[in-house]
């Protein structure tokens, strides 16, 4: 069970598609099937070369994970990172898409962000 449980990842995601073309809705959930976190995946896909200028730069393609609910601490967003981004790159790669890095965006948090009337 111990040796199950090690090659097991920590998280799993279930994906849909959305209304938007290259985005994805997903929940990630835990090892325990406990809920983990909402997220949108844009797939950032560049223009063909014959689409752009001659000295246009060269961009490779990205994910970008808008994590739009979670569960997590903002001590645990790290470890979620690193855990969710060969998860994510195994899943998403495949022969026509094959992304150089996958950037997390998250909410601001709610502390702070209240505005104090002025008298």
């Amino acid at each position: 069970m111990a040796e199950e449980q090690q090659n097991q990842d920590i998280y799993h995601i279930d994906l849909m598609r959305t209304l938007w073309e290259n985005t994805y809705r997903g929940t990630v959930f835990n090892y325990k099937d406990q809920y983990v976190a909402t997220v949108r995946l844009i797939f950032s896909i560049p223009l063909d070369r014959s689409e752009v200028p001659e000295n246009a730069p060269e961009v490779n393609p990205v994910i970008i994970v808008l994590v739009e609910d979670t569960a997590l601490s903002p001590l645990e967003i790290v470890d979620f990172e690193q855990a969710m981004t060969p998860i994510l790159a195994k899943r998403l790669t495949s022969e026509y898409f094959q992304p150089d890095r996958i950037m997390y965006f998250y909410p601001s948090p709610a502390e702070g962000a209240e505005t104090k009337d002025k008298k």
